[in-house]
């Protein structure tokens, strides 16, 4: 596997945009800044209450540039004509992305940091 030997900012946009009335609101972001990728999350609502005791979850997928360029490069492999933006939103993007995002890094052995707030 020949990495990228860069990768491009890509402004923060939105990997989900979910509302369920007052039940689940979730908002996932996705960013590259300095060859490094940071997926964010916010879910808020009821459920989120019933589950965590606040209405508010916060979390965060932090990848140092290398597992960034990994993680490009195995998502390149896969389809090569989409660029960086597009294979994040293709791979990524709704309800289940965070946990597709998780099941992608483990099988490629691909480590990130997460944190989260409640």
């Amino acid at each position: 596997m020949e990495l990228k030997k860069s990768i491009d900012d890509v402004e923060k946009f939105y990997l989900c945009e979910y509302r369920d009335g007052s039940r689940l609101s979730v908002n996932v972001w996705a960013a590259i800044n300095s060859g490094r990728l940071l997926i964010s999350g916010q879910d808020l609502g009821d459920f989120v209450k019933e589950r965590f005791a606040d209405s508010d979850y916060e979390y965060w997928y932090s990848f140092d540039v290398e597992n960034t360029k990994v993680l490009i490069t195995k998502l390149s492999e896969q389809n090569p004509t989409l660029d960086i933006k597009a294979l994040l939103t293709e791979n990524f993007s709704g309800l289940d992305g965070c946990r597709n995002l998780r099941d992608f890094c483990k099988e490629f052995d691909i480590r990130y940091d997460f944190s989260s707030y409640i």
